[in-house]
């Protein structure tokens, strides 16, 4: 039997794809006033103005560049709430040590993962450039995902298994609040690294004078 409060499917599916059609705006923007600027890095012999541009690879990777980078700016709203977490932890007298170092964890994992991913903006400008070292930043980019996306489903799933791990209303509220956004936002964050370790073989090339 139906309930009365469900939302459409419909409705769900329209509003995601405005969401993402709205966050993609901004990109794309910077996109198309980058790619024209270094297309000449990416001269070889033959070629014309017009056929002069990266890989589709390397674009499409540069492009996620700017909005996986974007979304850091809301990934900053984490660690806020876990600082709210805590403070409410303290002032409810709820505030068990195991309770609180976890909270400033996650919100310490949080603010690392959107630092790191801030830096994704200037680097989608230099992968469009050919800069052969935008490379290298993928490897340690990769480890902060990897690391963080670990920790996260290793604490989400031992709060969901392990009895009175942490206070239930706690349980709750960290793992809406902060542990999913975060797993997801690594998850992203990971997949772009690993895309951008794909990109190495073309940017080494640009080492090499046409």
């Amino acid at each position: 039997m139906e309930t009365a409060f469900s939302p459409p499917a419909g409705l769900t599916l329209v509003v995601a794809l405005l969401g993402l059609l709205f966050a993609a705006i901004l990109p794309t923007c910077l996109y198309l006033y980058v790619e024209p600027r270094g297309r000449r890095q990416w001269a070889t012999t033959g070629d014309t103005p017009s056929t002069r541009r990266a890989p589709i690879f390397v674009r499409l990777t540069a492009w996620l560049s700017f909005v996986v980078g974007q979304l850091a700016l809301p990934a900053l709203l984490i660690p806020a709430a876990c600082a709210a977490l805590v403070y409410l932890q303290l002032q409810l007298g709820r505030g068990r040590p195991l309770g609180l170092a976890l909270t400033v964890v996650v919100g310490l994992a949080a603010l690392v993962q959107a630092l790191f991913a801030l830096r994704l903006i200037p680097l989608g400008v230099r992968l469009l450039s050919g800069d052969p070292r935008t490379v290298r930043s993928s490897r340690t980019s990769a480890l902060v995902s990897a690391v963080v996306l670990g920790g996260s489903l290793v604490l989400s799933w031992t709060i969901a298994t392990v009895p009175n791990f942490v206070h239930p209303w706690l349980a709750v509220a960290l793992v809406w609040t902060a542990l999913r956004p975060v797993t997801a936002y690594a998850a992203v964050c990971l997949f772009h690294a690993l895309l951008l370790g794909r990109c190495a073989g073309a940017l080494a090339g640009r080492s090499t004078p046409s």
